[in-house]
């Protein structure tokens, strides 16, 4: 393929940009017990392929220090990374002395509570965690955030941001269908509250539970969970099959509600809301209670800010270009100044 009237690269030019770049990729799945890290992870991995080889180098930011090397950037790729106290190997990521890069990144601390009004005086109020924003500093911008909280924390602190999303949201929908059964992705807390409720519904429709955590498993069955029971066993796209095949979600973790939406699933979501959760009010989806859960079948929506989610993706391109692009554009002119020195001079003789 040549290139077009925009100046797109060649095949044989892109592979080169592609090979110059070595990059550090700051894993986050090895050491987490929590799946929805992996869902992350895959959504990730899947958008840098349309333009980049993978890594050089991978290191488990839960657990390992980054290891010595020469790196043109590091990419840090989402979860919970840039809040302190989560990624321990973040946490002197600027000794490597190049770039490092966050296009979805997420600051998590708990919401504050509002308390109520009683005549004159507000009781129960309880004030929002402190925001940290040492690693967040590190970072080399523009930064993507995956929360409207992120993004305004880092706006106010003076950080160029954008509002990317999260990456699953741009899981493909190429495979969806319906089985005919209710998919409940369970929350962490309240196991026998929830237990309670998935065999009431069961009674209605076929239902299906899935967990996010390796010790989940055992939790809901020790509660006397007696339906079946997913959990993630390596196979990403298993997994996952099981959100494209479900009729309808019923969830209480955030990466249960987003593969949701990316499939267009209804979803009912219950449980927790922090600042991680201000992704889902932004989308239109409510936060339901754990007494709500009786009535999810009924009040589960498809209805969510799709124009967004298409926005999402605009800023994510955004930062990309921003950031790993400028690696992208350095390593081309580099390749093209390395062909230009090899072509022999030749004097034309005239006759």
């Amino acid at each position: 393929m040549s290139p077009d009237a925009e100046g797109m690269p060649t095949d044989d030019q892109r592979s080169t940009r592609e090979q110059s770049l070595r990059y550090l990729y700051a894993n986050f799945t090895d050491g987490s017990c929590n799946w929805g890290n992996h869902i992350i992870d895959h959504a990730t991995r899947r958008l840098l392929a349309e333009q980049f080889s993978p890594p050089v180098a991978e290191f488990d930011s839960f657990t390992d220090e980054p290891p010595e090397g020469d790196f043109d950037f590091v990419l840090v790729p989402g979860c919970t990374m840039i809040t302190p106290g989560q990624n321990p190997g973040l946490d002197h990521i600027e000794r490597l002395g190049c770039p490092v890069y966050c296009p979805a990144g997420s600051l998590w601390v708990s919401l504050g509570r509002p308390g109520w009004l009683i005549r004159a005086r507000i009781i129960g109020q309880t004030p929002s965690g402190k925001v940290d924003l040492r690693i967040a500093r590190k970072l080399t911008g523009p930064i993507g955030a995956r929360d409207s909280f992120t993004y305004r924390t880092l706006r106010e602190a003076g950080l160029e941001t954008h509002y990317t999303g999260c990456p699953t949201l741009t899981l493909p929908a190429d495979d969806v269908c319906d089985d005919g059964f209710v998919l409940m992705s369970l929350g962490r807390r309240n196991v026998r509250t929830q237990t309670w409720a998935g065999r009431r519904l069961s009674r209605r429709c076929h239902l299906i539970g899935l967990v996010h955590e390796v010790a989940d498993y055992d939790r809901y069955r020790a509660a006397g969970w007696n339906l079946p029971l997913v959990r993630f066993e390596g196979d990403m796209e298993l997994y996952l099959s099981y959100f494209q095949r479900a009729s309808l979600v019923i969830t209480g973790r955030l990466h249960g509600a987003l593969p949701a939406l990316a499939y267009r699933k209804r979803v009912f979501y219950y449980g927790t809301r922090d600042t991680r959760t201000t992704i889902l009010d932004d989308l239109g989806v409510p936060i339901h209670a754990y007494g709500e859960l009786s009535r999810a079948l009924e009040r589960a929506s498809g209805h969510f800010n799709r124009s967004l989610v298409e926005k999402f993706r605009e800023n994510w391109d955004r930062v990309i270009r921003a950031t790993l692009g400028r690696h992208l554009d350095s390593a081309a002119q580099a390749a093209n100044q390395e062909r230009t020195t090899r072509i022999p001079h030749t004097t034309l003789q005239g006759g």
